[in-house]
């Protein structure tokens, strides 16, 4: 049985797994399988939490469970007092960027920060007033954040925590306002930034990611053992037709693994995930970045099915059809713990049902649980608000089909890459 799962949580989870969206809190009451992978997850966050680094790529295909094991992580990572900000890359939020899709990036996450105390999000206020009570700061704030100052940034980001200490004394919320405008990435221009908090530099596409380091230094000064970033649906990048600011969007990568592999910094980590053509696409995949590529390689050691836990790259394999009848037993506890209920969940409904995915899907059923989740939950909630129906019957009456990876039908043309979209050779 799954742990006691209270009402709200409950509608919360099954809303989102019946449109095919992975909740953002209690992933543990779904979880099975993945021992392996848990594992070294829960060793990357204590290293983590011992002030080291951590670098993850979370390969597997489309729907094989990335986000969920990335919302998995979350919640443990919250446990261990450890900050985490997530976003999705998209054709407006990038690595590169010289049209504010960086920017968007940063924000994105800043708006996605979460807490063990809020859990779901924008959590940036809370930390910066858990930093000055913590502190009870007496005109003393650039001694706390002379660490800070090394960074680049550092010396903006402590001008704005004198402005949000400022107000935080004095009520004065227009200039908090502004100081978390600043700091959540929000300023388009230098001047408005400047005239209202008095800094030279703002967040931009070109510095966002020394804003995150910056970030992950205050946050442990706060209180919190480091920061966490999540990085979903990379799989962006080779949507980009645009050959140079691909390139880029590597090269920014780049700086991103070598600094989490030479342990540069300390208490920070990221977690990619993307599908299998991210990585290894001839054409457009990570691994046509050969700097990316040499440090990527996968063992050679690690064939049919071994695990190197030390790896950046953990390749999600199918679940067995026993993980997949539990999985499936698991969604069913969920649902059946609302009291009033016609029908509960027992061995002969998941039994049928899984036998007719096996039927539509073979071997793909072990690839899709996605699907296998949102098609469950619409049978359930068939037979409970329909008293007439059957599960044969409306076995025999839907279809289920594997997931299918909508992000690479068309390749994207933004406004980086409008120069190109009426472009055509003179005949």
């Amino acid at each position: 049985m799954t742990n006691a799962i209270k009402p709200r949580e409950r509608s919360r989870i099954l809303k989102s797994l019946k449109v095919g969206v992975v909740p953002n809190q209690g992933a543990h009451h779904y979880q099975v399988g993945r021992a392996q992978e848990v594992k070294a997850i829960i060793k990357d966050l204590n290293d983590l939490v011992e002030g080291g680094t951590c670098l993850r790529f979370l390969i597997g295909d489309y729907g094989s469970g990335k986000t969920f094991l990335l919302s998995l992580t979350k919640g443990i990572a919250h446990q261990k007092n450890l900050c985490v900000c997530n976003a999705d890359l998209s054709p407006s939020r990038r690595l590169y960027s010289s049209s504010g899709h960086g920017r968007a990036l940063y924000a994105e996450l800043i708006r996605n920060l979460s807490t063990r105390q809020k859990q779901t999000g924008d959590a940036l206020q809370g930390v910066i007033e858990r930093f000055l009570l913590k502190n009870n700061l007496e005109g003393n704030l650039e001694s706390k954040l002379e660490k800070i100052g090394d960074f680049a940034l550092g010396f903006d980001f402590i001008t704005v925590m004198k402005s949000y200490k400022k107000a935080f004394d004095s009520g004065d919320n227009e200039l908090k306002m502004a100081s978390l405008r600043w700091l959540r990435g929000e300023y388009t221009t230098k001047t408005d930034a400047k005239q209202s908090l008095g800094v030279r530099n703002i967040i931009s596409d070109t510095n966002y990611y020394d804003a995150l380091k910056v970030l992950s230094a205050f946050i442990v000064l706060a209180g919190y053992k480091g920061l966490l970033i999540h990085l979903d649906e990379m799989v962006n990048i080779l949507r980009i037709s645009q050959t140079q600011i691909r390139k880029n969007s590597y090269e920014e990568l780049l700086k991103m693994v070598n600094d989490m592999m030479q342990s540069n910094l300390s208490n920070i980590g990221i977690y990619f995930s993307g599908t299998p053509e991210f990585l290894t696409d001839e054409r457009r995949g990570l691994y046509t970045y050969e700097a990316l590529k040499s440090r990527l390689q996968e063992n050679e050691f690690t064939k049919e099915n071994l695990f190197d836990e030390a790896h950046p790259v953990i390749r999600l394999n199918p679940l067995t059809s026993e993980e997949i009848y539990n999985l499936v037993v698991r969604i069913g506890e969920i649902y059946d713990s609302y009291g009033d209920l016609r029908i509960k969940s027992d061995k002969k409904l998941i039994t049928g049902f899984l036998q007719y995915c096996n039927k539509k899907l073979g071997a793909e059923i072990f690839t899709s649980p996605r699907n296998v989740i949102r098609s469950y939950l619409n049978l359930r909630d068939a037979l409970e608000t329909n008293k007439d129906s059957s599960l044969k019957k409306l076995l025999n009456g839907i279809e289920i089909k594997p997931d299918i990876n909508p992000l690479l039908d068309a390749p994207d043309l933004s406004e980086e890459d409008a120069d190109l979209k009426d472009f055509s050779l003179n005949s």
